[in-house]
């Protein structure tokens, strides 16, 4: 599997007004508001043109990290590769919110990892 670049990175927010406020004083520029997953959620860039994604949390849910995505040549073979080398990889499914091709993997600390090929 080739890494063409890291895609994005995800958090939860309590607030996404205020999320959208501290990113876009650090520089970042709001792209869209949308529904992710059932979710309000934002994207942002960055200045050296990193996608920021943040969906507002649920009630019972933990603000914070979530995950960071590397973008990749081919899901396909990357699901492949990950799985002939033991790894239990979730996927690849097709995410109509954000016209990504996923798959997901955890690291041996249990820490997400997703890797995405675009559309």
């Amino acid at each position: 599997m080739k890494h063409l670049g890291m895609d994005h990175i995800h958090f939860f927010a309590t607030d996404l007004d205020e999320a959208v406020k501290f990113y876009t004083d650090l520089g970042c520029t709001l792209v869209r508001r949308f529904e992710h997953g059932g979710r309000e959620a934002v994207q942002l860039k960055t200045q050296f043109g990193m996608t920021i994604d943040i969906n507002k949390t649920r009630p019972a849910d933990n603000p914070g990290y979530s995950h960071f995505s590397v973008l990749v040549d081919d899901i396909k073979k990357a699901h492949k590769d990950l799985e002939s080398k033991g790894y239990w990889v979730d996927g690849p499914v097709f995410n109509e919110d954000t016209k990504r091709h996923i798959i997901t993997v955890r690291d041996s600390n249990g820490f997400l990892v997703q890797m995405v090929q675009k559309e």
